[in-house]
């Protein structure tokens, strides 16, 4: 009897520590904003908040597209920036989100050795965007093999080996795996190194979630020898293009993708959730707001 009663206070001593265990992996939330042709994903597990880009489809147009989704979102202080490259349609509203969702420990990363003092469109030498000195945060490089922990999830980048113009061009894009237990996102900028993805093809292959570069358009900017490697469940597409033609690249390619799972800005906002195990689930024509936390 008395190691019966033995073994039933060790169970009632474990077992809450199972229960706490179990609560204590929160979901994390990829949204893909619906900016236009701009790129603008907010990253949230628990309270841990990561901000990747943030453009504007048109350079210096007026709006506040980044900044209210964040707002409504209920985002609060931003542990990590990333931005891929230094081009308007990814990285103007970086000081502006800084501005209100940054902190002096918010780490700001690029591909570049430093942030640049201004970028313009390409087009209009004379009209520039003031980037240096950002209005807040810790900037640093974030450079090829480089593995980064931001609370539960580790981030390892895997391109470019080459930075050519200090995060100027496409090709300098950030590449980088985000991953949340079992789970992976591979985030790309503008453009994929075939070369990278082969290199990392541990970690690149079969990933859950591929940020598709350049928006969808053509030409596309991830080769077929890189597509079949990464071979992901989903597909974000960064623009209101049709998802047919990235569908079809896929599966002329040998990569057995399902159209309704390649989600452009058609889809409206798009949040991947994920408790980093079996749960990975796509939802679309989403309200920013019902993710905001309960305020207590």
């Amino acid at each position: 009897m008395k190691k019966l009663l033995s073994l039933l206070f060790v169970l009632m001593m474990l077992f809450p520590a199972v229960i706490a265990e179990e609560e204590s992996a929160p979901l994390l939330e990829v949204h893909q904003m619906v900016l236009g042709y701009a790129d603008g994903y907010f990253i949230r597990v628990g309270d841990i908040e990561i901000m990747i880009d943030g453009g504007k489809p048109v350079p210096f147009a007026r709006n506040d597209d980044v900044v209210n989704n964040l707002r409504a979102l209920g985002a609060t202080e931003l542990d990590a920036y990333i931005v891929t490259h230094w081009h308007l349609d990814h990285c103007e509203n970086v000081n502006v989100v800084l501005d209100e969702f940054g902190t002096e420990s918010t780490v700001v990363y690029s591909p570049s050795e430093e942030v640049p003092e201004k970028v313009n469109d390409g087009k209009n030498k004379e009209r520039n965007l003031f980037i240096a000195p950002l209005v807040t945060g810790v900037y640093k490089q974030m450079k090829q093999g480089d593995v980064i922990t931001v609370g539960p999830l580790t981030i390892t980048c895997v391109g470019p080996g080459t930075v050519e113009q200090n995060g100027r061009i496409n090709g300098d894009s950030l590449n980088f795996v985000l991953q949340y237990g079992d789970r992976r996102f591979l985030f790309t900028g503008d453009y994929t190194h075939t070369q990278d993805i082969k290199d990392y093809a541990e970690i690149c292959g079969g990933v859950d979630v591929l940020k598709f570069p350049h928006h969808g358009g053509k030409p596309f900017e991830i080769k077929p020898a890189a597509v079949k490697i990464v071979a992901p469940a989903y597909v974000l597409m960064p623009s209101n293009l049709n998802n047919y033609q990235v569908y079809t690249y896929f599966n002329d390619n040998g990569v057995a993708i399902a159209r309704e799972n390649v989600l452009s800005q058609r889809d409206g906002h798009v949040v991947i959730v994920t408790d980093g195990g079996e749960l990975l689930e796509a939802r679309t024509q989403q309200n920013p707001e019902d993710y905001a936390p309960v305020k207590e």
